[in-house]
């Protein structure tokens, strides 16, 4: 194969006459099989669109981000397909007539699929819409891929779409459509039930659609790997004894090495785009392989990635810049990552580690950094002095990075102190750097390993005043309930952009309770009577200013004395793991067997019995505070929880009691309802962390803290 050269931004890429693209099932054949080095793009089939525009959740997600990983290191691109012939056996004809049809719709599609592109780091969207019929129906597809054209061509992404190879069913998709794709995907198969992709077959097609004007560069043909009429896979053929060679075997008809080879040979003589494939988990990963029978024919199809800004658009300095939205290109052109694989699960599909963050503001951060990585972001600098502030988060002192502009230091040594924890997040400032204007590369680079990076800001101008330090409780949440007598944690998050924070006091109203001088900032409240309290803290800098946080208000409830529920304690008692007992006012549960060890005694770390709270300790909801606790009362224990809560109540209708719990974004992570006295929950699905609990009893509602330890 002839290799040709493209300028692209000042950099010289090489590409190849045509292109290999398979489509991957989401329910058939193995992700790591794929022989990605032989093909030019993958797209994985199907997304699933709804009448409304909506598309529903991709199927085998880890599948698609292992496709996307894999196929960029090798240098091909992934498109995800939206559409196919059925949805479970229903027609999907109608459902993109419906959601084509109307404005709306039409946009909550292009923004589901620009969703997906985010989401798994795609390179472009597939469309599969097989038969729009001539007239308004034909209208509304032009309409549709043109606001998908718009969008994806805005951000550097691929439209393709998967059309019937000649004929009537083919007239409907209008020439207007031909300038707002990149390829159509020729679908010369299917046309009988037995010769249904022949040699001949396939030139009609390709004739088909190159005298309708779309340019033959434009053209993919497509074959099949799979016979009918038994639609038996070319591996199950040759598997029952097919000959690989041959396109017949009994009654079945299929695509063999040979006529596969000729109909590529034709396509690559002939000027046409390249071969498409239906679909890769039917090949052969042998000498009989008919991917590899393609490659033979056409060459490399291997492309060296271009680095492109993510979202199309270069970020602007002044401005700020989230770490996870680093360049695209792939490793070693936009990043350099040491370990394969994304450690931190989320966001984007390639090497980078992302984690989603709890700072404020939540979204992602750049995690599980090693020296000597580096990540790369295109930017348009006006020129001038600025500011630069980096959130950051790290456990141990000694880490820093630095960022350079064109292969230019700009930054100096960045230290990053520790913070205390990977989700404790401070803002170091650096002052006074100059930026000549211009679109430049920015590399972020790693100098230790042991960083979380947040985001970086560049502001005009020179700092030469002091900035107060900000300050944010995180515990307890606002409104927050106890039970008297309480024990409350108060933490804080507090930083200083342009210094230190040297201490954060934390208060009751007007009373100082108590003070912490390193971070995490907390202070343990204990002993708390019953009340309504509005507590806030102050972060002090090392220059002696001092910012005071919003407040947050918590009640502490009286709980009434009463006779424990739980069985009391006896010396002859013989008692197994997890039994619990009273022990005055007190229950202690087991955790191995134990008989004659007193819990007043034996309920150390080490010991056999361990505390789960006062017999009192019961969540008043109250529904009569005039009456005995222990006629009317809820509990729901232990807090912390080590993945169980146990259920205790009286008197109280259990078809109205519901428990709720959230995370710390308010989504909703767990959820039980119509409890009895006795249910145990289990919550051992939570990840470690503090959560809101919410109990609905009677229709009367109880905010508190839960602890998952």
């Amino acid at each position: 194969m002839t290799a040709a050269f493209l300028l692209v931004n000042g950099v010289f890429l090489q590409t190849h006459a045509q292109r290999i693209i398979g489509y991957m099932p989401s329910w058939a054949g193995d992700a790591n099989t794929i022989q990605y080095s032989k093909l030019s793009h993958i797209n994985y089939a199907f997304a699933l669109p709804n009448s409304d525009g909506s598309i529903k959740a991709i199927d085998n997600p880890a599948k698609l981000q292992t496709i996307v990983s894999k196929a960029h290191a090798a240098g091909a691109k992934v498109l995800v397909a939206v559409g196919g012939w059925s949805d479970g056996g229903v027609v999907l004809d109608p459902t993109f007539e419906t959601l084509a049809g109307n404005a709306t719709s039409r946009a909550r599609f292009v923004t589901a699929c620009m969703s997906l592109v985010s989401t798994y780091g795609l390179d472009g969207i597939d469309i599969d819409w097989e038969y729009p019929d001539l007239g308004q129906s034909s209208t509304n597809y032009d309409l549709l891929m043109g606001a998908l054209s718009t969008s994806l061509k805005a951000q550097g992404k691929l439209l393709s779409a998967a059309v019937v190879g000649n004929g009537s069913q083919a007239d409907g998709i209008p020439a207007s459509v031909f300038a707002k794709v990149d390829w159509l995907n020729v679908m010369s198969y299917d046309a009988n039930d037995f010769q249904h992709s022949t040699y001949d077959y396939a030139l009609q097609c390709l004739s088909y659609w190159s005298g309708r004007g779309l340019a033959k560069n434009k053209i993919n043909l497509g074959v099949p790997f799979y016979g009918r009429p038994s639609w038996e896979s070319y591996a199950t053929l040759v598997g029952r004894g097919a000959d690989p060679n041959a396109d017949v075997f009994g009654n079945v008809g299929y695509n063999g090495i040979t006529t596969i080879k000729k109909k590529t040979q034709y396509v690559k003589d002939n000027g046409y785009g390249g071969m498409m494939i239906w679909e890769l988990s039917g090949d052969l990963n042998n000498g009989n392989s008919l991917v590899s029978a393609m490659s033979s024919v056409i060459g490399s199809v291997v492309v060296t990635p271009t680095q492109s800004p993510y979202g199309g658009t270069p970020y602007a300095i002044p401005g700020k810049i989230e770490a996870e939205n680093y360049d695209l290109g792939g490793q070693t052109i936009a990043f350099s990552d040491n370990t394969a694989g994304n450690s931190g699960g989320a966001f984007r599909g390639d090497d980078v580690d992302i984690e989603a963050t709890t700072d404020a503001g939540a979204g992602y951060n750049i995690g599980y950094i090693a020296a000597g990585e580096w990540l790369e972001y295109t930017v348009n600098v006006t020129a001038g002095t600025y500011k630069l502030d980096v959130r950051v988060a790290a456990t141990a002192a000694g880490k820093s990075f630095h960022i350079e502009m064109d292969g230019n230091n700009v930054s100096g040594t960045i230290s990053v102190p520790n913070t205390g924890g990977w989700q404790t997040w401070q803002t170091v400032t650096i002052n006074n750097i100059s930026l000549g204007s211009g679109q430049k590369v920015m590399r972020i680079y790693f100098d230790t390993d042991g960083i979380n990076l947040n985001y970086i800001t560049f502001s005009s101008g020179v700092t030469t005043t002091n900035q107060a330090p900000t300050i944010g409780l995180t515990a307890p949440a606002n409104n927050s309930s106890y039970n008297a007598p309480a024990s409350i944690t108060i933490s804080a998050n507090a930083s200083d952009a342009d210094g230190t924070v040297s201490k954060v006091d934390f208060y009751n109203g007007t009373t100082l309770l108590g003070s912490d001088n390193s971070s995490p900032y907390s202070y343990s409240w204990t002993s708390v009577a019953a009340g309504t309290y509005t507590i806030t803290a102050k972060a002090t800098d090392d220059k002696g200013a001092v910012t005071t946080s919003s407040s947050v208000s918590v009640t502490v409830n009286a709980v009434t004395t009463g006779t424990c529920s739980t069985q009391g304690w006896t010396i002859a008692g013989v008692y197994v793991g997890g039994t619990r007992v009273s022990r005055n006012g007190t229950i202690y549960e087991a955790k191995w067997w134990t008989q004659g060890e007193d819990p007043l005694l034996k309920s150390g770390q080490w010991d056999v019995w361990k505390i789960i709270g006062a017999c009192t300790a019961r969540i008043g909801m109250g529904i009569d505070n005039s009456a005995d606790v222990t006629s009317n009362y809820i509990s729901v224990s232990p807090n912390p929880s080590n993945g169980f809560l146990f259920v205790e109540m009286n008197t109280i209708d259990a078809s109205t009691l519901g428990i709720q719990i959230f995370d710390s974004f308010g989504h909703e992570v767990f959820s039980a309802n119509d409890l009895q006295s006795g249910n145990v929950i289990n919550i051992q699905s939570l990840a470690v962390g503090i959560y809101i609990m919410k109990i609905n009893a009677g229709g009367q509602m109880l905010t508190q803290r839960l602890v998952r330890q």
